[in-house]
């Protein structure tokens, strides 16, 4: 299977960590399993990013667009995808041509735009009505803000997922450079 290959190239003797946390038999498997690691990745990259801002004192706040549009009056069949969330947090429904907004993409939208709005004029995203936003602490406990039907702190942080990607970055930064 090529979703197993490419494994073995990308975490060599991780590799195996890496499939049990992502586990797939068939090619749609390892679709889905794909695609949500590159998600789990990205995820670890902005934590690792607000973690180091916070530890200098700053304050940090991040999130996850999980939403799944309406497109043409379907659900997307990509899901969540990059940069969807933009025109839910400028609250703009003709952000995308093929967008169809329902009650409660409107709601979600209010809500972001919210956030936005009281981020941009505080530096801090919570508000009056709005569920809390976590601020960044740490990387091993701070909760991101998920936007998926409704926004919410997400349950429980992926610790065993962002565990693996900080082991795969220290594998590759003691890797020696090849050409």
């Amino acid at each position: 299977m090529r979703f197993k290959s490419a494994a073995d190239r990308k975490f060599g003797e991780l590799a195996s960590q890496y499939l049990r946390l992502y586990p797939a038999t068939t090619d749609a498997e390892a679709q889905r399993q794909a695609h949500e690691a590159c998600a789990d990745e990205i995820t670890w990259n902005m934590r690792q990013w607000a973690a180091g801002h916070a530890a200098k004192g700053k304050k940090a706040y991040t999130y996850f667009f999980s939403h799944i549009q309406t497109v043409n009056g379907q659900p997307s069949p990509q899901g969540a995808t990059h940069t969807a969330e933009i025109s839910f947090a400028w609250n703009n429904p003709k952000g995308q041509a093929t967008q169809t907004w329902n009650e409660a993409d409107l709601k979600l939208a209010d809500q972001m735009s919210s956030y936005w709005v009281n981020f941009i004029k505080t530096g801090d995203p919570n508000g009056s009505g709005l569920p809390e936003w976590p601020r960044v602490k740490d990387l091993a406990t701070s909760k991101v803000m998920v936007f998926g039907e409704t926004p919410q702190a997400e349950a429980s942080v992926p610790a065993a997922k962002l565990a693996f990607y900080q082991a795969a970055y220290q594998r590759l930064l003691k890797s020696p450079v090849s050409n």
